[in-house]
């Protein structure tokens, strides 16, 4: 049976650190339920009691936040949902309208369809995140970019071996991310590369998530087959 605590990212004991350990550890790469809270402008004590349990420690050792930050990686802590309901990302559209690059949106085309947009994709208006403290890799690996969408699998399974529990965010986690650390921060993630994710479109494509630059954030899907030099995995994991 699925443990509820684990699922939810609630510390062990054994391992846990506290949230200003992991601040003086990572410090602008640690995103808490706090600051998360108030980019959303909203109070943690409205959020469920097993959520609220679940962001009180960090459930990474501290020589795991160590590896993390040597390792160029964010701690952060997403949500599924805030007091208006599910933290999509037609949601996260609709709460941080700045932060998306506008033409992309809807209606604009790309590399496997003439008319597309995300807000058209039934995956922006139904995945979420799951609830917990994950870390994340801020820039694709190096050997994973320019390589087809399957190709990536081998530097990811490389990187796993390192991290167990490693893999491809989804599109929601990949654009929660971003969008909360530049709203709590003021920094743009992923200005110049692109995270591919394991989300896909309805038309069998991959939704990419970067490029987050003075325009806002582009997310858009690509052929498996598509290569590009910027377009890589941004490994995450929670705890294991």
């Amino acid at each position: 049976m699925l443990d509820k605590g684990r699922h939810l990212g609630i510390p062990d004991a054994t391992v846990a650190v506290s949230i200003s350990r992991a601040r003086e550890l990572l410090g602008a790469d640690l995103l808490s339920l706090e600051q998360v809270c108030g980019a959303l402008e909203q109070s943690a004590d409205r959020l469920s009691p097993e959520v609220r349990k679940a962001a009180a420690e960090v459930p990474f050792s501290d020589s795991d936040l160590e590896r993390a930050k040597g390792a160029g990686q964010a701690l952060v802590f997403r949500l599924d949902r805030d007091e208006q309901g599910p933290l999509t990302i037609q949601r996260l559209i609709d709460r941080f309208p700045a932060a998306f690059e506008p033409r992309l949106l809807t209606k604009v085309g790309y590399a496997l369809r003439d008319e597309w947009g995300i807000t058209l994709e039934p995956l922006a208006k139904s995945e979420v995140c799951a609830p917990g403290w994950y870390l994340v890799t801020k820039q694709p690996l190096a050997e994973s970019c320019n390589l087809s969408y399957y190709e990536q699998d081998d530097p990811l399974a490389r990187f796993a071996e390192r991290a167990p529990g490693a893999r491809r965010r989804t599109a929601v986690e990949a654009t929660y991310d971003l969008v909360l650390h530049h709203a709590v921060h003021g920094v743009r993630l992923l200005e110049d590369h692109f995270d591919w994710t394991s989300s896909r479109t309805v038309d069998a494509g991959y939704l990419y998530v970067g490029g987050f630059g003075d325009q806002g954030l582009s997310l858009v899907g690509f052929s498996a087959a598509v290569r590009h030099a910027t377009l890589g995995v941004c490994p995450t994991r929670g705890a294991v």
